[in-house]
């Protein structure tokens, strides 16, 4: 049911962490939205290793709480469909604190807390 995992890391400055992470550290950068202008979430690859670099707006614009000290990233996973993988989450008691939410992005979002309460972001592609 799951396929991947990679961490985002929130940036008040997405242009200058894509010059440290893309130019200084060579990750290549595999998604950018929006496609033009300004971006707001930036997914970059290392080898087999993946993040993404997302703005705290983003974060506001997703119903979760801001970004905290305590909550400097969210680790997304992928799924086949958001919607089952909450539904399984929610049976094992998991919190859920977004429930899914199609994106202008073309993806079906949803988020939960791990026991530490660390954000998760389960993510699939619009169908």
């Amino acid at each position: 049911m799951f396929l991947s995992a990679f961490p985002s890391l929130y940036t008040t400055d997405i242009n200058r962490s894509l010059r440290f992470y893309r130019d200084l550290l060579e990750f290549e950068e595999t998604f950018r939205f929006p496609d033009k202008g300004e971006p707001e979430h930036v997914e970059l690859r290392l080898g087999d290793s993946m993040i993404a670099l997302v703005t705290y707006a983003v974060a506001k614009e997703a119903s979760v709480s801001a970004p905290t000290p305590g909550h400097p990233f969210e680790l997304t996973i992928w799924t086949e469909d958001t919607n089952q993988a909450i539904n399984r989450l929610r049976r094992a008691a998991v919190p859920v604190i977004l429930e899914p939410k199609d994106h202008v992005a073309g993806i079906r979002r949803a988020y939960v807390s791990d026991p530490d309460d660390n954000w998760l972001a389960i993510v699939s592609r619009n169908k």
